[in-house]
């Protein structure tokens, strides 16, 4: 037995709304400016409304819904509602292509798509192609066309008396996709067990408290809004703020009229906040602490504590871990420049090559140890084969080998060295590689290509495509975006494409990456080596 228990995310929270009835528990802050309010006791109806509506619409035990949507209530509605009953929810980005989209409902064998007015036409494409047999729209603006069922006038319409439900703590309640370093995204199966684990070893390294408010402007449908926040919020029975989605313009606006005192961010998005005009209420919020990933310069921390007066706490998780193994110290000299350190709830190790460990300073790659289903993943989704190669037993234990370069330094602190070479990080969001040079190879006139991330300044980095054209072909970069803005998300379009007569490869024939990089980044003039 761990601090996980046997609970799941349904009988946590329904045990805070008997607790707390009337305490505000949720706010969600529409597109058009609407504001929607719930007391514990009035969220907790709502999700068992939502539970008899994944009934009506044919959902049960072991059977798997799409949300593929902005941020909404619908979320923590529904994830509650299939942590009840034993089903699973598989979120998805809502820019996603009809291609893509296809592929996640297809390979998850999702039976409902919960989305939004502006996706419908990419869900009834994917739904089409698959076993989805109902698409629902839930409403995000003031208007919403009426060729499919809403989800609010469903979810009104139902019974708030529970039918049976089949909810396990080691059941798996979600699929979270990520891509890795795969051409094809990979079903990262997540128990409830999985969230509350992750969620409690959180809750213990940022203080977060019962009286706390935790603003979300990330993403529901990514690892981070709802590890970082979403759930210890949950398992520590505080309240949440659900905005639509992320305005730096308006963040510290929005933290100030809900009063949040918790936050979680990115890089990307701490860097757009501090490129806006400085303004007299910079500091005039109640937020204590904002959890976040990535580094910022030592000049971009100075003036974030200067202007915004609120502590930064950095972390490093993957959507495999669940929970995240590596945080600044709460108390203490934080040192952002690292990582940060073990938590309470994990054990870390640098290894090399052979999976020996290494000596302080000395890079490696990170490993995990913990226990599937519990502290990592359970696995991905119809992959034993890249299950086996990211959770390896070895003597001591199962490891979870996390492909990122690290070293750490005598206090213990990692550093962060370089990622997996194939996975590319914009703007909070994982990227393969593969997948865009698969679908660039498609396009008449390519003969290979290589795509890379190079740094940028406000985004983490930058999508770049080096691309050798086939003899006489006539391409452009103009033709080579198009093509992908037809088959990929927006953020997955390379921003840049650069011509080339050939791409260095090793003798076994696979291109090297650092070599591109470093041409294409301005640190070598061919890409001899």
């Amino acid at each position: 037995m761990d601090i996980a228990g046997n609970r799941t995310l349904y009988s946590i929270f329904a045990a805070y709304a008997r607790q707390q009835p009337n305490r505000e528990g949720l706010i969600y802050e529409r597109d058009d400016g609407r504001v929607s309010r719930w007391t514990f006791a009035e969220f907790l109806e709502s999700v068992h409304r939502a539970v008899n509506l994944l009934c009506a619409l044919g959902i049960g035990p072991g059977d798997v819904f799409n949300l593929h949507l902005s941020n909404h209530p619908a979320y923590p509605q529904l994830i509650l509602a299939a942590s009840y009953l034993g089903a699973i929810a598989m979120p998805s980005n809502p820019v996603s292509t009809p291609d893509e989209l296809t592929y996640l409902v297809q390979h998850s064998e999702s039976k409902v798509i919960f989305t939004e007015a502006g996706c419908r036409d990419v869900a009834r494409q994917a739904a089409g192609k698959s076993s989805v047999r109902q698409i629902v729209l839930c409403q995000t603006a003031a208007s919403l066309p009426k060729d499919y069922p809403i989800y609010e006038e469903e979810l009104a319409n139902q019974p708030v008396s529970l039918p049976r439900g089949e909810g396990k703590a080691e059941r798996v309640v979600q699929l979270l996709y990520t891509s890795g370093t795969t051409a094809r995204p990979k079903g990262v199966m997540l128990t409830n067990t999985n969230f509350i684990y992750g969620a409690e070893v959180f809750r213990a390294a940022t203080g977060l408290r019962q009286e706390d408010r935790h603003l979300i402007a990330l993403p529901l449908f990514h690892a981070a809004a709802q590890c970082h926040a979403l759930w210890p919020s949950l398992i520590a029975g505080a309240s949440v703020v659900i905005l639509s989605r992320f305005s730096a313009s308006r963040f510290f606006e929005q933290a100030i009229t809900y009063e949040g005192t918790m936050a979680a961010l990115f890089g990307a998005p701490l860097r757009m906040l501090l490129n806006q005009p400085e303004r007299p209420t910079d500091g005039a919020h109640k937020l204590r602490n904002i959890t976040f990933a990535q580094n910022l310069t030592p000049t971009q921390y100075e003036t974030w504590h200067r202007r915004f007066r609120v502590p930064l706490q950095q972390l490093w998780g993957m959507t495999e871990t669940c929970g995240l193994p590596v945080m600044s110290p709460l108390t203490g000299e934080r040192n952002l420049r690292a990582m940060g350190r073990p938590v309470l709830g994990y054990e870390v190790k640098v290894v090399n090559e052979e999976g020996q460990e290494v000596a302080p300073g000395e890079s490696g790659q990170l490993i995990v140890r913990g226990i599937p289903g519990r502290s990592l993943m359970l696995g991905y989704l119809k992959n034993s084969e890249a299950t086996a190669r990211t959770l390896r037993t070895l003597s001591d234990g199962v490891w979870l080998f996390s492909g990122d370069t690290v070293y750490a330094d005598e206090e213990g602190f990692l550093y962060f060295v370089d990622r997996s070479r194939d996975l590319i990080k914009r703007a909070g969001e994982n990227i393969s590689s593969i997948e865009i040079e698969t679908v660039i190879l498609d396009c008449p006139g390519v003969l290979d290509v290589c795509v890379v991330g190079i740094p940028d300044p406000l985004r983490d980095e930058t999508v770049v495509a080096a691309v050798v054209p086939k003899p006489e072909a006539h391409l452009t970069a103009e033709i080579i975006q198009a093509h992908c803005a037809k088959r990929l998300a927006p953020f997955k379009v390379p921003e840049r494409v650069e011509f080339v007569d050939i791409l260095p490869r090793t003798s076994v024939g696979k291109i090297q990456k650092q070599i591109v990089r470093e041409r294409l980044e301005g640190k070598r003039n061919s890409f001899q080596l």
